[in-house]
């Protein structure tokens, strides 16, 4: 899993910075807020819900001990009991000054069967609305990443729910014509991720090589 995937900042490419989030960044999720009666994007009432629900359900899966924070937290979990659920969050983090550190997260679980299951994935409401920067690709590069987490521990699966409003979003994100109340990304799908975080890593490296 690379810690870096590319965006774009008005129009230019940037670069985000990708970590396992930690009881912190957890806290930090409830503090997310958006002026009522600004912006007009119906997502946002979602992120600022998502962002609640997820540091609610960290904190549960923290009390009992299925948390993980690192690739090697997940995989001594699985070491010890092949069937073991474990809640993670992925933190997408601006690598420049901003008013919005934070650009998104992801949420989910690695189930008793070897899936990824997404519970929660969402922008701040900040790159939502798109001001004061216009952030593109932050929704698309943690669904990329992960895959790369599925593809580090061999898992053959990820899948979540779909709202009507996060719907079209997915069928662009994965490439696919139509989705409806649920994504699947497996098989032909998880191939599509893995070469748009390919070709992104590919476009990073050019620009730094081109300094």
């Amino acid at each position: 899993m690379n810690p870096r995937f590319q965006i774009e900042v008005d129009g230019q490419p940037r670069e985000a910075e990708l970590r396992f989030g930690t009881d912190a960044d957890a806290r930090l999720l409830t503090r997310w807020r958006f002026p009522i009666g600004h912006g007009e994007n119906e997502a946002i009432p979602d992120a600022l819900e998502y962002a609640r629900l997820a540091s609610k359900r960290w904190r549960y899966y923290r009390q009992t001990g299925a948390t993980v924070a690192s690739l090697a937290e997940l995989s001594g979990c699985i070491r010890r009991d092949p069937k073991a659920e474990v809640a993670m969050i992925l933190v997408a983090g601006a690598t420049w000054r901003t008013a919005t550190p934070i650009l998104g997260f992801a949420y989910f679980r690695r189930s008793w069967s070897h899936h990824l299951i997404v519970d929660f994935l969402s922008a701040h409401p900040r790159v939502i609305d798109g001001k004061p920067e216009r952030i593109r690709g932050v929704g698309t590069g943690l669904i990329n990443q992960l895959v790369a987490v599925a593809e580090a521990m061999k898992i053959p699966c990820i899948w979540g729910e779909a709202t009507s409003h996060s719907a079209p979003f997915y069928q662009r994100a994965l490439g696919v014509e139509k989705i409806l109340d649920h994504f699947f990304i497996e098989d032909e799908v998880m191939q599509h991720c893995r070469d748009e975080l390919r070709r992104s890593r590919e476009q990073m490296l050019a620009r730094k090589s081109a300094r």
